[in-house]
């Protein structure tokens, strides 16, 4: 598999096929380090200590399940309308 390096701003950037970047386990945000190895050639290994993974993002219906369907909400009183509120 072959990428080209690519110069954006003062940096220069490789891009990683996602195929790679998945049998890596690699994920976007992670962190990585470049370490050169002397001959010419550098590799990117996994920061030696990762930060914990974020946790999964919940749907809509997943936040929603636990309200029941006649929950009405507190309302709350602001003060006067400013501006061109319309209600």
């Amino acid at each position: 598999m072959t990428t080209q390096i690519v110069r954006v701003g003062n940096t220069l950037t490789v891009e990683i096929p996602e195929e790679l970047a998945a049998q890596a386990e690699l994920a976007p945000g992670q962190q990585v380090e470049w370490v050169p190895n002397g001959t010419g050639s550098i590799a990117l290994v996994r920061q030696s200590n990762p930060p914990a993974r974020t946790r999964k993002r919940k749907t809509l219906e997943e936040l929603l399940e636990g309200i029941p369907e006649d929950a009405e909400m507190e309302k709350i009183e602001w003060g006067p309308d400013r501006g061109a509120e319309v209600w």
